[in-house]
């Protein structure tokens, strides 16, 4: 599910993450309205709830009267009533005539309880009528099943607006593309977390005699440092899903495939150069694309660069 940093009109410090149940519990205790902002990792932004459609949609969603159409209308029901009383009462009438004209007649009583005798072809023919005849439970069930399709269309048709109202026209079923970015942008995020622990710990690396030495003052002087410190202060801000510091990480990636290079380069350490051009390389376009399937190749790269470093180091 994706989460939302949220920030209300003079705030100066945003809040979250938060998923979408707990914006709406916000919502219900009068805590937060369709003013707040909330950061838009596509846009890296700030917007108010208002500006988008599909939390307003979600948030404040509008109640709509639902009216459901059946298949015989209320002048129709009213009619199938009367009829029917009206052979009950047909029916009734019929009986107590019967009954008065026995009353009257007793040997007409009798003549009727006594069996007609029918012929066996009569008979054969009568029972093979009843079993060719459905039952009324069969009949009612056929209607019921016939009165269902158009039910089962308009959901079916329904589904489809739905889809080709998000995007999802060759896939009813599946994810929004809002849903398939913000997976994309959780998955980039532990990534960028990954990759650049890894690079703190090369930079130290290189240096650790003078880490051991703990010479602050030389440790200042030291361009791997320097870089493992800001590195640092980058990894902290991602462990607290800042996604504010996207374009600080590309700048970062783009000075350090400048300057890393060119100190490996000097060096004469092929494997260092180019593990740090694949590491920084998956951290630049890992902060910047929208697609699983580029995020993924992203991540091989920056797995092959800290593969080169750990094979450089211990190999």
């Amino acid at each position: 599910m994706r989460e939302y940093y949220i920030r209300r009109e003079g705030d100066e410090d945003a809040s979250g993450p938060f998923d979408i149940d707990q914006i709406s519990s916000l919502i219900e205790a009068n805590k937060l309205d369709a003013s707040a902002y909330f950061y838009d990792i596509e846009t890296e932004s700030w917007l108010t709830i208002s500006s988008n459609q599909e939390l307003m949609d979600t948030l404040f969603p509008k109640k709509r009267k639902l009216s459901l159409r059946t298949e015989a209308s209320e002048e129709e029901k009213k009619r199938l009533v009367e009829e029917e009383a009206a052979k009950a009462a047909l029916a009734a009438s019929e009986a107590a005539k019967t009954q008065a004209e026995a009353n009257e007649n007793p040997e007409l009583s009798d003549q009727a309880e006594v069996p007609s005798e029918n012929s066996p072809k009569e008979s054969a023919g009568k029972s093979k009528k009843a079993e060719e005849e459905p039952s009324s439970d069969e009949g009612k069930k056929k209607k019921k099943k016939k009165g269902e399709k158009p039910e089962m269309r308009q959901k079916l048709e329904v589904t489809k607006m739905l889809a080709l109202a998000e995007g999802r026209a060759d896939d009813p079923g599946g994810r929004s593309p809002r849903e398939k970015q913000a997976a994309v942008a959780f998955f980039g995020l532990r990534f960028l977390t990954a990759f650049f622990a890894a690079s703190i710990l090369a930079m130290a690396y290189i240096e650790k005699d003078l880490v051991l030495s703990a010479d602050a003052i030389a440790m200042a002087k030291s361009p791997y440092l320097l870089i493992a410190a800001f590195d640092l202060i980058i990894t902290v801000t991602l462990l607290l899903q800042v996604t504010e510091v996207y374009p600080v990480i590309r700048f970062r990636a783009a000075v350090g495939a400048g300057l890393l290079t060119m100190l490996y380069y000097s060096s004469g350490d092929t494997i260092l150069l180019v593990s740090n051009i694949l590491l920084m390389g998956a951290i630049y376009f890992s902060s910047a694309i929208i697609k699983i399937r580029l995020l993924i190749a992203c991540g091989a790269a920056g797995l092959l660069g800290i593969c080169g470093y750990a094979y450089s180091f211990f190999l």
